[in-house]
């Protein structure tokens, strides 16, 4: 990745362990890079057939999504809105923390849409001879949930969006999830998620496990897991109690059917993106009275935006709130084709304060806290700095303020010399908070000045100088007698 990055590209899909997808522009005529292959067009299926399955799978994906035409599908008038789909559990979580220095903690997995997301997807299978998925179909979903999350790439140029995928096809359940109530998901979910070798005690821990691992071992930012259920034969695309395509705002665990009620496969990247975008904060705005509400007076998201979108405000002169905005929008309409308003789009993280091309989540910045210098005046040539530098979280008015906005290197000047690597403690910069240590020789009597600069992972930067001086060392002579 990185020597795409260097040949003026960036990566915006990863499917371990072989496969990435982004842009590289033409205009470089770069045809290739350092032990890769690379594809604009079509991949031959004589050369898939010999991948393993995870690079067959996204070659395919692939091949359907760039190679065939997109034709824009149709949403029947019967769908049901993508409302009410939000739903938060309350149990007792196990003591972890919330944040460390200000980093994202185990229960903080989706604060705002910025820097990498690891999504995983599973595809449950039952054990009987009902609903059965086939590899086409498969191919399907993949290629339809990428598509969800690249059109939120499009929205979030100084993010820096990036996906890593987790694809678990077939995983065994002794249930059919789609002859079920949507609230006994926990019996199919619990016992997907143990198959893969998460045996805590309930779904929601063994959903906060997968995720934390998922994020450890994808070095993610964030993790979200998608559910999948087969509903092919299914006649209305619905679970038995009507639901079909929903999140949980505890861990972020999105379900979704394969036909979503009448939305259709064509359109699951559409519930996708919709669902993606609750767990990062949006909230929804349509206004069906008698089953969809919602109100321009909440707050939502990590920056806490006014829902002033809300359908619902805009129906009663603006319902209390100062404003009222009655525009086309995901989050109003369920569909991508309506794009995104910059209500939902700030309520998931989207915005620039200062124009400067960074999103506020990540517009932030380091600060030194120095635990020992030297004396300012004193005579000896060797002086040594130690401390520490954290990058400084954005305020959040809703919840922990968190950052993701490592550190990437510390510097020193001395007397306005060249700038030099200042080493850290754990012997790499790459976490917010990191301890530094910097031990300078042979030093001239006299006065001297020494400045540190700090780096973050989106470029920002913090400066800190110190003055000290080197004395001459008396020499004290004492006379010796000899006898």
């Amino acid at each position: 990745m990185a020597a795409l990055d260097d040949a003026g590209g960036c990566v915006v899909h990863v499917f371990p362990p072989r496969v990435v997808i982004g842009f590289l522009p033409d205009s470089r005529g770069v045809d290739s890079l350092p032990g890769a292959s690379i594809y604009r067009d079509g991949v031959d299926e004589k050369f898939v057939s010999g991948m393993d399955p995870v690079t067959a799978l996204v070659a395919r994906v692939w091949n359907v999504n760039h190679t065939q035409p997109q034709e824009t599908q149709f949403i029947s008038p019967q769908a049901h809105p993508l409302a009410g789909d939000t739903r938060t559990v309350e149990v007792e979580l196990q003591e972890q923390p919330q944040s460390v220095n200000g980093a994202p903690g185990y229960y903080n997995l989706s604060a705002f849409m910025a820097g990498r997301v690891a999504v995983g997807i599973i595809l449950p299978e039952s054990a009987g001879s009902g609903e059965n998925w086939d590899a086409a179909r498969m191919n399907q979903v993949v290629g339809e949930i990428q598509q969800g999350m690249n059109w939120w790439v499009g929205f979030n140029p100084g993010g820096s969006l990036q996906f890593v995928y987790d694809i678990n096809l077939q995983i065994p359940t002794t249930v059919e999830p789609i002859s079920l109530p949507s609230y006994q998901d926990n019996v199919w979910i619990s016992q997907t998620l143990s198959y893969l070798g998460f045996t805590q005690s309930g779904w929601i821990d063994k959903s906060y496990a997968y995720l934390n691992s998922l994020r450890e071992t994808k070095d993610a930012d964030w993790a979200v897991l998608i559910f999948v259920v087969d509903s092919l034969k299914d006649a209305d695309g619905m679970f038995s109690d009507y639901y079909f395509g929903y999140t949980y705002m505890g861990p972020p665990v999105i379900v979704m059917t394969y036909d979503n009620d009448n939305w259709g496969i064509g359109n699951m990247d559409s519930v996708t993106a919709h669902e993606f975008a609750h767990d990062f904060g949006a909230g929804d705005e349509y206004y069906t009275p008698g089953y969809a509400t919602c109100s321009c007076r909440s707050v939502m998201g990590y920056l806490g935006i006014q829902n002033v979108n809300c359908e619902g405000g805009c129906h009663d002169g603006g319902g209390g709130c100062s404003k009222c905005v009655t525009v086309s929008c995901l989050m109003r309409t369920g569909g991508t084709s309506s794009g995104v308003c910059d209500v939902s789009r700030h309520q998931v993280g989207m915005r620039d304060s200062d124009g400067d091309g960074l999103l506020d989540p990540v517009d932030t910045f380091p600060a030194f806290t120095i635990t020992s210098q030297p004396n300012d005046n004193g005579a000896n040539p060797t002086v040594t700095y130690t401390g520490s530098v954290n990058d400084i979280p954005w305020t959040s008015p809703t919840g922990p303020s968190m950052t993701i906005n490592t550190i990437t290197s510390v510097q020193y000047s001395l007397d306005d010399g060249a700038w030099l690597p200042v080493p850290a403690v754990d012997g790499i910069y790459d976490e917010v908070d990191e301890l530094f240590s910097l031990t300078i020789y042979g030093l001239g009597q006299g006065d001297h000045q020494i400045k540190l600069i700090a780096v973050n992972r989106w470029g920002n930067s913090t400066e800190w100088m110190d003055s000290f001086s080197v004395l001459e060392v008396e020499t004290i002579f004492l006379p010796v007698l000899l006898r």
